[in-house]
């Protein structure tokens, strides 16, 4: 009984179970099959959205193994019912062969009555196909007629297209009917292939085309831009991390650029074989800088040594499919380089993971890695057809690259930061132990002070001596020479009856040698009497136009020759000074302009009063000064001994043969400092030099820390000038 009523159940439960595979062989005939299923066309209808006219959903591929096949030949009915509709946009990957894919299009009843100006246009985005080839019907001979062609893709020359921009498009013909029509298009090439597109108008197809480039453009800037700021960073830190990650970024750069399509568009439109070779050695020499990268930045030498090797060897086979894509053999290692990359992906993130363990500042460079390798490992799973073709999988590599960009210059900020700390530290030891230090030398260093001050109060000693040495010598000098000089005047006397022309010539020798040297030991003198008094001055109350005039008149009678004018630009000019400093100072501005002026030319001085601005007063407020300017005809000043000719001893080069010793400015500038006062050399408008004292009036309050040069004003005739 209890087996009869098992069998029973195992039959009903057969019968169901061939009940159940009846009616699922049922419904899958009735299903339409792929290769069979016809398609919605494309609406060329300008009231329809850029989406509702795209090509997913709407296309059927079949893949040519080969590569030989021909429109006509799959077109043909054994081929075309092998092309399968795509759920949604094409991703044929690296397949070998061709890839033909149609698509319908048909015009609105709007489109036939009133063609839309500037046509329509279909744009194929098949960004890393080398050949891309387009047939549609022409429009005179119907929905069955003839084909018009077209050549595109990427070694094709961007100049011979109708629209040489990134994207290829090309316009359709006017359809003078309704009829759906079939579109072909064939892709071939060694990289990887996908196919996204649509129809649009003209001005459409151009906003989708800017803001592609304005995007492109956006993500190859920021690159460039951080590749510079990085290698700039490098060298002046230095760091190797900043300046490899400015290698890695240029080379990021230029895959963003050449897989958009940038070269073309901009300098490469009549070589597109060099455009596509520069794409294929941007992706290997990218890879092979992310290797390179990647070692540094872990520091794997000394964390990973047995990865660094692994690494090493991968960077080194990556350099040398450059060589090979350069050689036009990309095909060849595209799929290894896509299985390489992944694999690098697999084995940096655990990488990371590890060294944030032993360091944990490493943490933003581990979030870089898992952000930017996880999405770089979404599109090279699309390019190995593991993943579809969308929008998200097609751009993860561009949004992952910005954000990477971003994540990784901050993880090397932040190893520099975390490196000033770690000195910051050491610093704070070190400290300590030089305060230790500083503690114990500063017994030594006051024990070295003591010594310097023994060693100069002997220094002082010894100079007051060689000036009370100076003085003796100079007074012992004097004697002689004065005795000299009344000899040469009793030979020169015609009334001793020895006038003769021999006794007359050295005896002129004699008093201009005694004339010089008395001028040159006064002038000494004079210095070292400077030296000493700068600091005991004997201020009184002074009227400058007299003192000026007898100062003249007293050269003017000597060796000035009456050729010495003064003009005064005020009535009185009131001073207070040292009168024995001032006798020095103008004394030395005199003697100054008749030695280097021509022979009989005039000398002009002029005094007068000018307004200088004082940096303690208000704005707008200034003081009086007293300005006492010498002018010659002399040679002037050299422009490069305009900052030299105060300096003690120093003598311009063209003035050697002139007597002198260099002093003689030197003590006026002296005078001028220690009175408050300035003086300035300067040329003439036409030649000759010009010297300007300036000293304070009576009764201004003004001290030399706080007079200004302010701007001359007018003194009238003989004013400064």
């Amino acid at each position: 009984m209890f087996i009869a009523l098992c069998l029973t159940n195992f039959g009903l439960r057969l019968a169901a179970i061939r009940a159940m595979a009846g009616l699922a062989l049922f419904l899958l005939a009735c299903l339409p099959m792929p290769g069979h299923a016809q398609v919605e066309p494309l609406k060329l209808d300008a009231g329809l959205s850029l989406l509702e006219r795209n090509l997913e959903g709407r296309s059927q591929a079949f893949h040519d193994a080969t590569g030989l096949l021909t429109r006509e030949q799959v077109a043909s009915p054994p081929y075309a019912q092998q092309f399968q509709t795509l759920k949604g946009a094409f991703n044929g990957g690296y397949d070998r062969g061709a890839w033909w894919v149609r698509f319908r299009i048909e015009a609105s009843p709007e489109q036939v009555a009133r063609p839309l100006q500037g046509g329509w246009w279909l744009r194929l985005n098949a960004p890393y196909a080398d050949y891309l080839d387009v047939w549609w019907p022409d429009a005179e001979a119907g929905a069955s007629g003839g084909f018009t062609h077209r050549a595109l893709g990427g070694m094709r020359a961007g100049s011979q297209r109708e629209l040489p921009w990134s994207i290829p498009a090309t316009r359709l013909p006017e359809l003078r009917d309704t009829e759906p029509r079939w579109v072909w298009v064939r892709l071939a090439g060694d990289r990887t292939l996908s196919l996204v597109g649509g129809v649009s108008p003209l001005r459409e197809l151009a906003e989708v085309q800017q803001r592609l480039d304005y995007a492109d453009a956006a993500v190859v800037g920021m690159a460039l831009l951080m590749a510079v700021v990085s290698l700039m960073m490098g060298i002046a830190l230095p760091d190797r991390r900043f300046v490899a990650y400015a290698g890695y970024l240029l080379t990021l750069a230029m895959v963003f650029a050449s897989s958009e399509g940038l070269p073309v568009s901009l300098w490469l439109q009549n070589n597109p074989l060099a455009a596509v070779r520069l794409h294929n050695l941007s992706v290997c020499l990218h890879t092979a800088a992310a290797f390179g990268f990647a070692r540094v930045l872990l520091d794997m030498e000394r964390q990973f040594p047995r990865m660094n090797r692994v690494f090493q060897v991968m960077t080194l086979v990556c350099l040398a499919a450059c060589a090979i894509a350069l050689a036009g053999g990309y095909g060849y290692v595209a799929r290894p380089l896509n299985l390489l990359w992944l694999l690098f992906a697999a084995c940096i993130v655990p990488m990371c993971a590890v060294a944030l363990r032993r360091n944990s500042h490493v943490w933003p460079g581990l979030v870089g890695y898992v952000v930017y390798l996880m999405m770089g490992a979404v599109h090279f799973a699309k390019n190995l057809q593991w993943l579809p073709y969308t929008q998200a999988t097609q751009y993860s590599y561009a949004l992952g690259s910005i954000l990477h960009i971003m994540a990784f210059f901050f993880a090397l900020g932040w190893r520099v930061r975390h490196r000033e700390r770690r000195a910051l530290s050491l610093s704070l030891r070190h400290r300590a132990r030089l305060a230790q230090r500083v503690n114990e030398r500063t017994l030594d260093l006051r024990q070295e002070i003591t010594q310097h001050q023994r060693t100069h109060d002997q220094l002082a000693l010894a100079l007051r001596e060689q000036r009370g040495l100076l003085a003796m010598v100079s007074h012992e000098f004097r004697t002689p020479l004065g005795t000299i000089g009344g000899a040469a005047q009793i030979l020169a006397d015609d009334r001793l009856g020895l006038a003769r022309e021999e006794v007359l010539k050295e005896a002129e020798k004699i008093s201009r040698t005694v004339l010089r040297m008395r001028d040159l030991v006064d002038t000494l003198l004079a210095d070292e009497w400077l030296d000493a008094s700068s600091e005991n001055l004997c201020m009184v109350p002074i009227e400058l136009a007299g003192f000026l005039r007898e100062k003249i008149e007293e050269h003017n009678e000597g060796v000035g020759g009456g050729r010495i004018s003064l003009h005064l630009g005020a009535r009185e000019l009131p001073v207070l000074a040292d009168e024995t400093l001032l006798h020095i100072a103008l004394d030395n501005l005199l003697t100054n302009a008749i030695k280097y002026a021509p022979p009989h030319s005039p000398i002009l001085v002029g005094a007068g009063i000018r307004r200088g601005r004082s940096n303690d007063l208000a704005e707008g407020d200034t003081v009086p000064d007293v300005c006492i300017q010498v002018c010659d005809e002399g040679p002037g000043f050299m422009p490069h001994d305009l900052s030299h000719v105060f300096e003690r001893f120093y003598r311009a080069a063209g003035t050697r043969r002139i007597p002198g010793i260099g002093l003689g400015l030197h003590m006026v500038h002296r005078v001028a400092t220690v009175h408050g006062g300035s003086v300035v050399a300067s040329n003439g408008a036409g030649e000759g030099a010009v010297l300007t004292l300036t000293l304070p009036l009576l009764g201004s309050a003004e001290g030399p820390e706080t007079r200004g040069t302010g701007n001359a004003v007018a003194l009238g005739q003989g004013g400064c000038r």
